[in-house]
């Protein structure tokens, strides 16, 4: 059988990739072995698209430095806190929060300036919202479980 030229680099590169995955699942199974993201443990979402929206119904997509938005949040539900993860020391309480069969909703604001957020309780993928009278943030990103 003749070894056609190319190939043998190719193959270690997928065998490379291949083991770099099962690496990641094996680094990845205790977190998603600790429970669904129901709010028991404390989670870090990153923030990966934000869209801004103006109140006549025009949206664009923005940055998360432009809305003033954290790129990494860290979701505290038992002492009902959403904190950033940048050293700003910023946090945002928790008014409220519920937990259904698919998701967890967190609530908060104040100053006429209000927010929520939706967890996937067996994804982890987030989408949430800043609110106000003149216009919106609607923001989407995806959640990992802290130890």
């Amino acid at each position: 059988m003749r070894r056609r030229k190319g190939r043998g680099p190719v193959r270690k590169l997928q065998a490379v990739g291949l083991i770099v995955a099962m690496a990641w699942l094996g680094v990845s199974s205790p977190a998603l072995a600790a429970g669904k993201y129901d709010g028991s443990v404390p989670m870090l979402c990153a923030v990966m698209v934000v869209s801004e929206c103006e109140a006549d119904g025009q949206c664009k997509r923005t940055s998360h430095q432009v809305a003033n938005i954290p790129t990494f949040i860290r979701v505290d539900v038992q002492q009902r806190a959403l904190s950033a993860h940048d050293g700003s020391g910023r946090t945002e309480k928790i008014k409220a929060s519920s937990l259904t069969d698919s998701s967890l909703v967190l609530q908060g604001g104040e100053g006429g300036r209000w927010w929520n957020v939706v967890i996937g309780s067996g994804t982890g993928r987030m989408g949430a919202s800043v609110v106000e009278d003149d216009g919106a943030f609607a923001i989407f990103g995806a959640c990992t479980l802290l130890p």
